[in-house]
């Protein structure tokens, strides 16, 4: 029960700097700037999602086992250390690259590849941490880089031009500050302890995880990838007003969605999928209840944080809400996926959702009616028939479990 009070507490104080953090950029950054770093951030999570993602499905699903046979994770350590070797002597040789053909880009693109491997770094310790029981860890480390995102931010422009590379510099600066905090804790209970056995095999990690890499990239795009067709084609202000309010609803439902599934997706590995249920019933239940809070203060709450030109429109709010909330729902049921082994048909789901967003923007940009109301509509779709689609998948699945374990017991 403490744990659990201590995870909403410390959530109530991440959604609070996080809406501070908004309000801070609004003021700092106009619209067009906004629906740069909103772009840059796209790309750095897409980068994440293709190549780390999926080795973190592997290494959670793997944990068990690791820890029962070398006394601890040293063979992930080992196995990371060689991934990180990899992706910067390639980071490099792209950075080489880009500085004799365009040298003007290459900030950016140092500033979205080193975001996107720390954001691993961070994201698999958080989810290690979690699955070991460690959730106080994981709480400290969300509210750290909460507060870091406003104060190195704020130093930032008090010294240097603020612009879309400075708020992504503040927040790769939190995010690396966050990293260590984690890092001296697995170093102070021996996390990484043991021996080197078994070794991870970079085949195993591929054969793993490539209908996870595929799908999580599929996913990314599928809810941000506006963001990339967007910007190009010259809506840089839509997106960036679009980004900013779809996030004030994100980070509402972000905050109970994190202290539900700390709390219980550890439940849906333990018990190898029968949870799945009921987990998937709460989600349900905390998404309809924070939209309809939403719905009740978000004007207000949108009034508070930013200014005029984001005021008019404070109910896109609602399409954070309903996209994020649903990945509460999708997560649980890649888990359960997972856990059953049939991780190919995440692949299929994930390709159905993007196709589908693909198709809603290419007939609202060939009717000309693209416009910050209907922004949000290909991502509300999509993400919904993956839901619909999963959950059907999820059903069938247990029905068939359900007939085999009454024939069983017949026989």
């Amino acid at each position: 029960m403490k744990g659990i009070a201590f995870n909403s507490i410390s959530r109530v104080l991440v959604i609070v700097f996080q809406l501070i953090n908004i309000k801070l950029y609004t003021y700092y950054l106009n619209a067009d700037q906004l629906g740069i770093s909103f772009f840059l951030l796209t790309v750095s999570y897409s980068a994440n999602a293709l190549l780390f993602v999926p080795v973190d499905y592997f290494q959670q699903a793997k944990l068990a086992g690791v820890m029962s046979k070398s006394g601890g994770l040293r063979p992930f350590l080992r196995f990371n250390k060689v991934l990180a070797g990899c992706y910067f002597t390639f980071f490099l040789l792209v950075i080489t690259s880009c500085a004799v053909i365009r040298f003007d880009y290459v900030i950016y693109i140092a500033l979205v590849s080193v975001f996107a491997f720390f954001l691993y770094v961070v994201q698999a310790l958080r989810n290690t941490f979690n699955n070991l029981d460690f959730r106080g860890f994981v709480s400290v480390s969300f509210i750290q880089e909460a507060i870091l995102k406003v104060l190195v931010f704020y130093w930032l422009v008090n010294y240097f031009k603020a612009d879309e590379c400075l708020l992504i510099l503040s927040w790769l600066i939190s995010l690396i500050l966050s990293g260590i905090y984690l890092c001296y804790k697995s170093y102070k209970i021996e996390m990484f302890a043991g021996s080197n056995t078994p070794l991870i095999s970079a085949k195993d990690v591929y054969d793993f995880s490539y209908p996870f890499s595929i799908g999580a990239v599929c996913n990314w795009l599928q809810l941000q990838g506006y963001r990339l067709i967007l910007v190009p084609l010259g809506f840089a202000e839509e997106v960036g007003i679009f980004a900013t309010l779809s996030s004030v609803g994100s980070a509402a439902i972000s905050a109970v969605s994190l202290v539900y599934s700390q709390q219980f997706t550890p439940l849906i590995y333990k018990t190898a999928g029968e949870f799945t249920g009921k987990y998937l019933q709460g989600a349900i239940i905390v998404l309809i209840s924070v939209t309809l809070v939403s719905l009740g203060v978000g004007e207000f709450v949108v009034k508070l944080l930013t200014n005029s030109g984001f005021e008019l429109h404070w109910k896109l709010l609602l399409f954070g809400v309903l996209t994020d909330g649903s990945n509460l729902i999708v997560g649980a049921l890649i888990i359960h996926t997972t856990l059953i082994g049939s991780t190919r048909k995440i692949i299929l789901f994930s390709l159905l959702g993007l196709l589908v967003m693909e198709m809603c923007f290419g007939y609202l940009y060939w009717e000309s009616k693209m416009s910050l109301a209907t922004i949000g509509v290909p991502l509300l779709v999509s993400q919904w028939i993956i839901v619909f689609f999963m959950y059907l998948n999820f059903n069938m699945r247990q029905k068939n479990a359900n007939n085999n374990s009454l024939d069983c017991k017949e026989f």
